[in-house]
């Protein structure tokens, strides 16, 4: 989730909402640790970055940002990294929260970020992260090793499992074929809660599909959703006030560069419903 369509957004932007918050991108602590981050807020703040910084620096981010919980990755088709693998209970012993997601296939027939398509693996294995890939097949063969690997990385039962869908200017056939079959086959694993990371432009059609997927499966609730825009975005809003009654976790600011305890990252803010929004 660190390449987005609409990324880019402005240092000044990023100054201004951190300051409307309670302070300044580089600057003194706002919250203390056991705090939700940012005092008054209505959602509890979070962040994602794509590798993971170290425990060192996600200690001090935990003592001295408004951050109280971040993206944990798991192994996936577009996410190939393994940095984030075991890190799980020491980042819960530092008393981060955590939203647990999975970088599924993608379709990229309109546009795609740099190296998103990673073409042949080393040894001539199978294309990943390519549309495709987008078969129900292939959703099924995923939602097999993201509930797979939530389990090894000692998730609770119950957890929800983002599934990240980047954005894309049509929610094609074969990209919803793949979406449901991933979801379809996490609630029939039993073990886990699939969800759903999407960009707002595409989050009404992804939610149907899903919502559907859920009740065929006999479920009443609503599938989770992490719904990405900057539109009316700040650190002291609920998700909900995204413009998505759905939303539990609202992604605004992206590939932001934010100092923290004197270590720097780049990263997507966040603001949850839930201080540990995976459960």
């Amino acid at each position: 989730m660190t390449t987005r369509a609409d990324a880019g957004i402005g240092a000044g932007l990023l100054l201004l909402t951190l300051a409307a918050c309670g302070g300044p991108a580089t600057g003194p602590a706002l919250p203390t640790p056991e705090g939700p981050g940012i005092e008054g807020a209505r959602g509890v703040p979070g962040f994602d970055t794509r590798d993971y910084p170290g425990d060192a620096v996600m200690a001090a981010w935990r003592e001295s940002s408004p951050y109280r919980w971040v993206g944990y990755y798991l192994p996936a088709p577009c996410y190939t990294g393994t940095s984030w693998d075991g890190r799980r209970a020491a980042l819960a012993g530092m008393g981060w929260g955590l939203a647990v997601l999975f970088v599924g296939e993608q379709d990229w027939a309109a546009s795609a970020p740099s190296g998103a398509v990673s073409g042949a693996d080393p040894g001539n294995q199978p294309v990943r992260c390519t549309s495709t890939n987008l078969t129900p097949e292939r959703g099924a063969a995923d939602g097999r090793a993201a509930a797979s690997s939530a389990a090894t990385e000692g998730f609770r039962s119950g957890a929800i499992i983002f599934l990240d869908v980047e954005r894309v200017d049509t929610v094609s056939a074969p990209l919803t074929a793949y979406v449901r079959a991933w979801v379809e086959t996490v609630l029939a694993d039993g073990r886990f809660v699939p969800g759903l990371y999407a960009h707002a432009a595409n989050a009404d059609a992804l939610l149907a599909t899903a919502s559907a997927t859920f009740r065929a499966a006999g479920r009443t609730d609503t599938p989770p959703l992490w719904v990405a825009t900057t539109n009316g975005f700040s650190l002291r809003r609920a998700p909900t006030e995204s413009g998505f009654p759905a939303a539990r976790i609202w992604q605004g600011i992206l590939d932001a560069r934010e100092t923290w305890g004197g270590h720097t990252l780049r990263i997507d803010a966040n603001v949850a419903s839930e201080a540990s929004p995976s459960g």
